[in-house]
């Protein structure tokens, strides 16, 4: 019944279906793997996150580099004191919030060595299509000395499709929290890392900037293609097992389809082959 299997083209058509199947098996622990990992990092995110706060120094201590800062330093919770440096504050543009366009406000915390802290004291919303640049009114950071902290971050680089600030020039707006591209319009040494306000003495007086939350990494998206990969797999796997008994069954049926040999062959092909062989059986 099943003989049909056998032949070469329903062969390769076998181990197409089966390389297919196991791709898609494949690809789904590829998911489930990325929903373990990220899992794994929003835990470690919240759990740094909400410690209490250590001096900034000691996770970044002085003389520090971006390259040299250890993956455990990112995500910790920080502290530092020092002067708000309103004249050298950048907006970070595209940044949304509760759904809403703005950008983060980035100011940069001189402390007492010199040093300066790049720090996003929040968001505030666009009065225009792009940013205007800052002061954004109401939104102006305390005067004299102000203790904050905050979550550590790493500086941002740009992806694939994200957008290019100038190398030089001075800047009133980033595209991202670029430490490396600030620091080289500051003119003194910067932490190589920022800082994401989460408290602030004395506090802010007005409503803005709001504050910004820590983005944790969403494992429920790799979960999800986890069972949609699987799912293909078992639609693939289950659908031709289907039309392998349809096509048996046919042939069963008297549906067979003509041998290799006569392949191409219609009933007046038949006819004619009909006629000669009774021709010469005359003669």
């Amino acid at each position: 019944m099943y003989d049909f299997a056998r032949r070469p083209a329903w062969i390769v058509s076998h181990v197409l279906v089966v390389v297919g199947v196991v791709a898609l098996v494949a690809l789904g622990f590829w998911q489930r793997a990325r929903y373990l990992e990220r899992s794994e990092q929003a835990a470690r995110i919240e759990e740094r996150a909400t410690q209490a706060p250590v001096p900034v120094a000691t996770v970044v201590p002085p003389g520090s580099t971006a390259a040299g800062l250890p993956e455990s330093a990112e995500y910790t919770r920080v502290s530092a004191t020092g002067t708000f440096d309103v004249a050298n504050e950048v907006l970070i543009r595209n940044r949304s919030y509760a759904g809403a366009p703005g950008s983060w406000v980035l100011t940069p915390l001189i402390q007492a060595d010199g040093t300066a802290l790049p720090v996003v004291r929040g968001w505030v919303p666009n009065v225009d299509p792009d940013p205007p640049g800052p002061p954004f009114p109401g939104a102006e950071p305390p005067t004299g000395e102000v203790s904050i902290a905050g979550v550590l971050q790493f500086s941002q680089t740009k992806g694939g499709f994200g957008a290019a600030d100038p190398a030089s020039g001075r800047l009133e707006v980033l595209s991202r929290v670029d430490v490396e591209r600030l620091g080289a319009q500051l003119g003194q040494p910067v932490v190589p890392a920022w800082v994401l306000l989460d408290a602030q003495q004395p506090p802010q007086t007005g409503r803005l900037p709001s504050r910004v939350a820590v983005e944790v990494p969403s494992a429920s998206q790799n979960i999800s293609y986890m069972f949609q990969w699987w799912l293909f797999a078992a639609i693939a796997a289950g659908g031709y097992v289907l039309i392998l008994r349809r096509h048996a069954r046919s042939l069963a049926a008297g549906g067979a389809t003509p041998d290799d040999e006569t392949v191409g062959a219609t009933p007046d092909d038949d006819a004619v082959v009909a006629s000669v062989e009774r021709s010469v059986g005359d003669g």
